[in-house]
Order: structure tokens, then C-alpha cells, then sequence
């Protein structure tokens, strides 16, 4: 196995680890993760545990390849569900509407952040589900696959645009606060650079131009860009280690996933053959 072929490999683990992490924190804070929960939706403190089985279960499955192709398809669907039932009524809410008028869920730009990055992962999800069987061969696994790659895309390219939009935010996939700042010089050139990095990132992968080399260079500038915009932090801020910025890293193991998924070499006809280094057999 090559380097590359390791580096392609972490994106499992990059993925998998952060649903561990916040299936653990159902836990530990869970009075919290109740009031997350709408109040339209019954039986709080069940979906709390409930949803943090679920994510450690899926994590592991991932992680170690059990049950991987069921895991990441339930994790995928569940975590799409956070985007229909929660995130769009933050976005789109009543100025009357108590629960979603606080100020934990942040201002505008940090609820729309949020919410891409859940659909980001749920389209990660999606993508890992459809390489993870020999069903992955058939159209309707590929669908799953394409759906997962069509949810991925529209995150990233959001992740761009809003970097145009709020360029006060740090560069690569933006923290929700303003007030975290970018270890490197010249802010505002790395967020214009990064927004449209991103944008075209997220194009091609759509269009299959350089699909698999694209992706991979994604992963690995999340992971650069996380790692120099975190890290600084964390001595301040130790309790940010297990916060908002896992989800990044889950995004970026999307984006390895994805592009061990893809062929090495342009073969006509059958590109659409994923030939996945972990597949299960």
C-alpha cells in the first residue's frame, strides 16, 4: 500500500471519530442536547440517548468496518433529518418562535455554517455507504453514491460562497465565531482564495474533471486549514477540543472517502465502477 493509498485510507477514521466523540457528549451533557431538540418534537431526553447510541454505534461501525454500508446509511439519513427537522427552522424561523429566537444557535451566519456542515456529513455518510458493499456495483447503490456526492457538493460550495458573504470568518470550512482567528498573514486573501477553492472544488467534483485528485486535495486542505485555525485555541481554550470543529474533520474525511472511491486512471466506460480500497468483501 502506497502513501497515498494511507492518506486516502484516514478519511474512515476522520469520519468515523467525530461520531464517536458527539455520541459520548449525548451523554456527559445531555440536559444541554435536550434543548437543542425542537419543542414540537416529543420525548427529549429519548432522542437525546437515542441519538447518541446511534452515533457511537455508527462511528464504530465505520471506524472498524463492521456493518459499515447499514451504519453509514442510517448516519447519513439521520443526520439529513438534523437538517429538515432542526437546522431550517433556525434558518427560516418566526420572529415570535421563543426556541429558535436564542442565542446558542449563534446569528445567521453561524446557523447557516452549521447547517451545511450537517449536510455536508450527511452527504459523507452517503457517499461511504455506497462503496461499502458489492451492492455498490449495482445502479441503485451508485444512486446512493450520487446522491451522497450531490449533498457533499452543495455543502462545500456553500462553505465558498460564504466565504464571500462573511469573509470575517477564518479560511477553510469557517468556525461559527468571528473572534477565532487565522494563524497566517493576509486574512482576507486566504478567505477569497479558500472561498473560491472551494467553489471550484465542489464544481468539479460535480462536472468529473479531475474528480479523484480534486477530492483528495480537498481533505487534505480541510485538515491543513482546521489544524492551523484550531490548534492556536486549544491552550485557551481547552474545552474546544471536542467542539464544533470535529465536524470539519468528518468533512474532510468525506472528501478522502470520496476520492478513494474513484479510479485511479480514466477507463471510458467503466469510471463508474468504484474501485474502494476498503470495500467490504
Amino acid at each position: 500500500m502506497t502513501s497515498m493509498d494511507k492518506f486516502l485510507n484516514l478519511g474512515r477514521f476522520l469520519l468515523g471519530l467525530p461520531m464517536v466523540i458527539y455520541g459520548v457528549e449525548h451523554f456527559i451533557y445531555a440536559p444541554f442536547v435536550f434543548t437543542i431538540v425542537p419543542p414540537w418534537i416529543p420525548w427529549h431526553a429519548f432522542w437525546t440517548y437515542f441519538t447518541g447510541i446511534a452515533l457511537i454505534a455508527a462511528g464504530v461501525s465505520i471506524v472498524f468496518k463492521k456493518y459499515a454500508h447499514l451504519a453509514a446509511t442510517l448516519l447519513g439519513t439521520m443526520i439529513f433529518l438534523w437538517v429538515v427537522l432542526i437546522h431550517v427552522f433556525l434558518i427560516f424561523h418566526k420572529p415570535d418562535d421563543l426556541w429558535a429566537g436564542r442565542s446558542m444557535f449563534g446569528d445567521l451566519p453561524g446557523r447557516l455554517n452549521n447547517a451545511f456542515k450537517d449536510l455536508g456529513l450527511s452527504g459523507a455518510a452517503f457517499i461511504l455507504a455506497g462503496t461499502q458493499s458489492e451492492a455498490a456495483r449495482t445502479l441503485r447503490a451508485n444512486k446512493l453514491f450520487r446522491f451522497g456526492r450531490l449533498l457533499f457538493c452543495i455543502a462545500i460550495a456553500a462553505f465558498g460562497a460564504l466565504h464571500f458573504l462573511y469573509p470575517a470568518f477564518a479560511p477553510g470550512i469557517p468556525p461559527m465565531f468571528t473572534d477565532i482567528s487565522f494563524l497566517l498573514p493576509g486574512h482576507l486573501v486566504w478567505v477569497y482564495f479558500t472561498g473560491a477553492t472551494l467553489f471550484a472544488a465542489a464544481i468539479c467534483i460535480l462536472m468529473k474533471k479531475e474528480e479523484r485528485l480534486v477530492a483528495m486535495s480537498l481533505g487534505a486542505m480541510i485538515v491543513v486549514f482546521d489544524l492551523l485555525t484550531w490548534v492556536p485555541r486549544f491552550g485557551a481554550h481547552p474545552g474546544d477540543i471536542t467542539g464544533n470543529w470535529l465536524k470539519d474533520l468528518g468533512l474532510a474525511g468525506g472528501a478522502l472517502v470520496l476520492a478513494s472511491a474513484l479510479p485511479k486512471e480514466l477507463r471510458g466506460a467503466e469510471t463508474e465502477v468504484f474501485e474502494v480500497a476498503g470495500t467490504a468483501r
